[in-house]
């Protein structure tokens, strides 16, 4: 039994002593091959390796410093990939495969909610709070002069400017002479001066008083003559509570229209007496389905869901005969720019907050709101405009006179 225990004693001081071998010849080699691995890392290394690497993408054209217009070419990218024969190139395939994961995939996308207690974030915050025994549990680090983690502490003083500056103003001295000077000769006879006319200086005041009540915004219906609108659709007109009037015209409501490549074209007309009173009249929903126009007094102020600056049903040829030229087939769809062009039917019921400031295309007298919805398969479609206005000032003066008494004893 002692040999076996010595046997095995002799066993494991062998295991130990290759596993500290081992681990000195990897850090050795690592150490080898470190500069030719850091040297071979370069933007041309690169291009060998990551085809397109360093090449501009044909969309930067689109960027313009920020202010370029993404939609149309959003939209156009989506409708192609959505029918394109996939490239038979892997990397080149990947661009449509993602836009078609975008576009398809919306519901079903990972969520992510990472908080300070997350699992994750404790054990880097751990690691970091003790990282020279992270080291030596690594088999790294030491104590004395060998060890390769330090600990130092840095101090940057706070750094202080004192700035003065003197201004000076000139004292000069200056002398008056205040009442009477008397000039006594001593050979001369003196009496008392009787005095004639007599000065007296007296103020009052006279003033007026002014008090106004009222002022800002928010007291009434938004600058529209009340019960002065007229629509072929529900309209509704309510206060929301914070100074705000709710303008809705149509129902929020689900599939009440049916058709294919349907139109249903809606006007609401409305006075206004003055429009520098109203402060707030914005498009701040927009609730339809498939597709809906804004027009405020023949200016086109909205279109969705893709944006635009036209909605129209058009006929687009789909197949020409090569023969004679002659269409054999066409397809029913919705132009929405002059490039622009969708299918009637969406598949989606949309519910937009919006803010778009209506005032610009506002005047005095009657205004009209002009509202196109497209349908395919059902649909339906409703807005509303959120709308505010300055409250009357009204004021009344007062005079009061300080001077009567003063005013009878100068008669």
């Amino acid at each position: 039994m002692r040999a076996v225990a010595i046997l095995m004693l002799f066993w494991a001081g062998a295991a130990l002593a290759d596993q500290n071998g081992a681990f000195q010849d990897g850090k050795s080699l690592g150490s080898s091959v470190n500069q030719s691995a850091f040297s071979g890392i370069n933007s041309g290394a690169a291009s060998d390796k990551i085809p397109s690497y360093g090449t501009n993408p044909s969309e930067t054209q689109f960027f313009q410093g920020g202010q370029g217009q993404l939609s149309g070419p959003g939209v156009a990218k989506m409708q192609n990939c959505a029918t394109a024969t996939p490239d038979p190139d892997p990397i080149k395939r990947q661009e449509c495969e993602a836009v078609n994961f975008l576009a398809r995939n919306p519901q079903i996308r990972p969520q992510f909610n990472i908080t300070k207690n997350d699992p994750m974030i404790l054990a880097a915050k751990h690691a970091r709070n003790n990282a020279e025994s992270m080291f030596q549990s690594f088999g790294m680090g030491g104590t004395g002069s060998s060890t390769q983690c330090t600990t130092k502490t840095e101090t940057t003083p706070a750094q202080y400017t004192t700035e003065t500056c003197s201004s000076f103003k000139e004292v000069g001295e200056q002398q008056c002479t205040m009442g009477r000077v008397i000039n006594i000769d001593a050979d001369a006879n003196f009496q008392c001066e009787q005095t004639v006319n007599a000065y007296e200086t007296l103020k009052c005041r006279r003033s007026s008083n002014i008090t106004c009540t009222g002022g800002g915004d928010g007291c009434d219906q938004g600058g529209i003559v009340p019960n002065s609108w007229a629509g072929d659709m529900a309209t509704s007109w309510l206060p929301d509570g914070a100074g705000n009037y709710i303008l809705q015209f149509g129902t929020i409501a689900d599939n009440y229209w049916c058709g294919w490549g349907l139109v249903q074209n809606r006007t609401l007309t409305f006075t206004i007496q003055d429009v520098d009173l109203i402060t707030r009249f914005a498009l701040t929903r927009a609730a339809f389905d498939d597709w809906l126009m804004v027009k405020v007094n023949g200016a086109t102020v909205y279109v969705g869901p893709y944006g635009g600056d036209r909605l129209d049903v058009v006929q687009r040829c789909v197949w020409i005969d090569p023969a004679t030229g002659t269409c054999y087939l066409n397809d029913t769809v919705v132009q929405y720019c002059e490039t622009c062009f969708g299918s009637p039917e969406l598949s989606t019921s949309w519910n937009f907050g919006l803010n778009i400031d209506l005032r610009p295309y506002l005047r005095n007298g009657t205004n009209t709101i002009f509202m196109r919805v497209i349908v395919a398969g059902c649909g339906e479609g409703a807005i509303q405009m959120t709308t505010r206005q300055r409250c009357p000032l009204q004021c009344s003066g007062s005079t009061r006179n300080d001077c009567a008494a003063l005013e009878a004893r100068s008669q």
